[in-house]
């Protein structure tokens, strides 16, 4: 097959790209050649879906874009470019779809500048779905491999099985990791290139860093770790085989531990190399490598989300077609006047056959109308039922919550009285009432003879020795030889 070069954008600038060398180039090349980029995984909006099997392409389609919508954050007043993965499940009749946004306002903020120049990009393509491309450029066997790509502004890591995208992870990139161990970024990149995470080889200068990242790295990698846990069940991953390091053309040293530390054995880390005699560029190289497959016919479930593809030359147009067809017609009817009689006559059975084709068609989309309609009927219900046991929930997570307040107040009052009852009768005292205000405080109204008055003071110190706050007397006074007061208990 005669393979076609393609423009590879990228950072305000463009290259030839021939699937070996990159040569920097205008952005005029663009109108000759395919031209393509890669999209930041923080511009993208990701959903994971299971469905039926035996939903069609359409309604996984549709059902997609429903799901995106409802659970993936997507405004209904934005537009956006959706592409999607689907996974055939082994162990369960189930679709998993895995589901790629990009609003338009996204792609306009990154891609703007570019298509000034070149009037189009034909593919726009998530940066961590591109690593696809290592296996059919090296031709090497697909297995169960993570890549573990470590970028200035971004990072993540990227679970591909029998050489196809499954999962990823954001991670922390190096900017980030700079931050978090306090050191600049250039120092970080040194210390990463240099020492990795083994504290043994570094200065003892440098060693308080290298701990740190060790702590960094340990919870990044956890992070991974569940979800490959997560697809372990849909996959049927029984572990993983190798780690790839994506850093330009260098390894980590330690990294390999780390993974081991969580359970992963007998690992094969290495550095991501795909061309030896350019180690630094590889991740562009990964990613040129995956839009000129595209561009070539070469890659399987391609994937484009670019919103500026070009138009087909005027003539491969169906108006093009129209005004080359009249033209003709016009010039051949100055020729041969029964030409024209000729040509209505075909015309009139090609109208029939696209009416009929037209018929059809409608037939076809008023069905999937219907179905669509159905569909956001059945999502509207599902979505009251949810508000209900919502609310349902709310209800019982409140009376739970409060329940045992309820309980641990009533339980306090009981003391309260318990006690007021017990300090009367160890000084015989007699009470007009006893009046209770919550769990906090508590008025008794008690009455002694006057040759007993000293028991009201011992009455109030006593609760004070069981523990509580304060024992106070606002009013007091004698009435015919009985002394009254007025004493007021506070927890």
């Amino acid at each position: 097959m005669n393979h076609k070069a393609i423009v590879y954008l990228e950072e305000n600038e463009a290259w030839l790209f021939d699937g070996e060398t990159f040569t920097p180039c205008d952005y005029s090349q663009a109108k000759k050649h395919q031209c393509g980029a890669s999209i930041s995984l923080s511009r993208l909006q990701v959903g994971s879906f299971k469905f039926p099997s035996s939903f069609s392409d359409s309604e996984l389609e549709i059902q997609t874009e429903i799901k995106m919508h409802e659970e993936g954050s997507l405004y209904a007043e934005k537009n956006y470019e959706i592409a999607s993965f689907n996974h055939a499940l082994e162990f369960e009749s189930s679709t998993l779809v895995e589901s790629f946004a990009a609003s338009h306002d996204e792609l306009e903020d990154c891609c703007a500048k570019i298509v000034k120049k070149t009037r189009v990009i034909d593919w726009i393509v998530p940066s961590f779905i591109t690593y696809t491309s290592f296996y059919i450029y090296n031709k090497l066997e697909a297995q169960t491999d993570l890549f573990y790509y470590l970028g200035k502004e971004e990072s993540y890591a990227v679970l591909f099985h029998k050489g196809t995208y499954i999962a990823h992870r954001r991670i922390l990139s190096i900017k980030d990791l700079a931050k978090d161990i306090e050191v600049d970024e250039q120092k970080c990149i040194y210390l990463l290139k240099n020492y990795g995470l083994e504290e043994e080889s570094c200065p003892p200068e440098d060693k308080d860093f290298i701990i740190q990242l060790q702590t960094v790295f340990s919870k990044q990698v956890e992070k991974i770790i569940h979800t490959i846990n997560h697809k372990r069940g849909l996959f049927g991953i029984e572990g993983i085989n190798r780690i790839f390091i994506d850093f330009d053309g260098q390894s980590l040293n330690g990294l390999k531990n780390v993974f081991e530390a969580y359970g992963l054995e007998d690992l094969e880390v290495s550095a991501l190399i795909c061309k030896k005699d350019d180690v630094q560029n590889t991740h562009r190289f990964v990613k040129a490598m995956y839009i000129y497959l595209c561009a070539n016919g070469e890659m399987p479930n391609a994937l484009n989300i670019s919103p500026y593809e070009r138009q087909a030359s005027w003539y491969k147009r169906h108006s093009g077609h129209l005004i080359a067809t009249s033209v003709a017609a016009l010039f051949l009817g100055l020729i041969h006047p029964s030409y024209f009689y000729i040509q209505g006559e075909i015309y009139d059975e090609k109208i029939g056959i696209l009416e009929t084709q037209l018929k059809i068609i409608e037939e076809k989309t008023k069905t999937l109308g219907t179905k669509l309609q159905t569909l956001k009927e059945e999502v509207d219900k599902s979505q009251l039922k949810l508000h209900a046991i919502k609310d349902k929930n709310k209800v019982y997570e409140v009376t739970l919550d409060t329940l045992p307040l309820l309980m641990n107040s009533r339980n306090i009052r009981q003391k309260m009285m318990y006690d007021a009852l017990d300090i009367l009768k160890t000084y015989k005292l007699s009470t007009v009432s006893l009046d209770q205000n919550g769990t906090t405080s508590m008025q008794i109204h008690v009455i002694a003879d006057y040759h007993s008055r000293d028991k009201i003071a011992k009455f109030m110190k006593a609760w004070m020795d069981s523990g509580y706050k304060e024992a106070t007397t606002q009013e007091i006074y004698l009435d015919k030889n009985i002394y009254e007061s007025k004493i007021e208990v506070l927890r």
